[in-house]
């Protein structure tokens, strides 16, 4: 599995979304790396590491994940996901809440997919299939960014767009069904007693606002933010005061 360790102190892990990869936090990384140990990981079957083998789900990746920590020696650590990733983060808060000092869920949810959305994961599977990676990103990657910030971050979409046709077709199509059929974890935001934080995007399509607002109310203890202006892709949106709040919860929770 692909990752970056930087600086030392705390452990804070970033973990990207959806066809990304760890790139999408360099800059978090070389702030937060000044006070604390930062680890950047490619998801499998994304940027330089493999994909599982056969069928997956949202928790062998969560059980991957952890087992490469601790091959590197971080027995207890902050985990911030974006999106897929912080699918992910609740699955590792769920296995292995001993481990995790507390999440961020960065425009992601605790909630599992309803009706509508597992047809729009099949359909992801079906077009995918037929006419392939790229196709898919060419309309797929600038939709997570709000209408009226997509031709000032022209550049930066088309960057992660490149980047995106590169992830394997067994990895775009698998996790879209790994994370249509990953389980509902309100539960673990509700009965999580260490630091959370929830940062949403005010016109994020994904993830929308009332849905945000609602996890947000389920917090025993940390903060949110919501990014005005910002799709689903607020870490590039919203940049600065995405990062000025990890800072501070960071430096206030931790």
């Amino acid at each position: 599995m692909n990752l970056k360790i930087s600086g030392s102190g705390k452990t804070i892990v970033f973990l990207h979304g959806y066809c990304e990869s760890l790139e999408i936090w360099t800059e978090f990384a070389n702030e937060l790396s000044k006070n604390h140990q930062v680890v950047l990981i490619d998801l499998p079957g994304h940027g330089q590491s493999e994909i599982l083998a056969g069928d997956f789900s949202i928790e062998d990746v969560a059980r991957a994940i952890h087992e490469q920590l601790d091959i590197e020696g971080i027995e207890e650590y902050f985990v911030i996901g974006h999106s897929l990733g912080g699918y992910v983060a609740l699955a590792l808060a769920e296995l292995f809440p001993d481990s995790l000092t507390g999440f961020g869920l960065f425009s992601s949810s605790i909630y599992a997919d309803d009706e509508e959305k597992k047809k729009v994961r099949d359909k992801v599977k079906s077009y995918v299939e037929e006419y392939g990676v790229e196709s898919f990103m060419e309309t797929f990657i600038a939709g997570l960014f709000a209408s009226e910030n997509r031709k000032c971050l022209k550049e930066e979409i088309d960057e992660l767009k490149q980047r995106a046709i590169k992830t394997p077709a067994a990895g775009v199509t698998g996790y879209a069904m790994a994370m249509k059929n990953r389980p509902d974890r309100e539960h673990v935001l509700n009965n999580f007693e260490k630091p959370v934080f929830i940062i949403a995007g005010e016109k994020d399509l994904a993830v929308r606002l009332d849905v945000s607002l609602q996890m947000i109310e389920k917090i025993n203890n940390g903060d949110s933010i919501v990014l005005k202006g910002a799709g689903h892709n607020g870490f590039m949106e919203n940049k600065k005061e995405s990062l000025e709040f990890i800072k501070s919860f960071i430096n206030q929770y931790l």
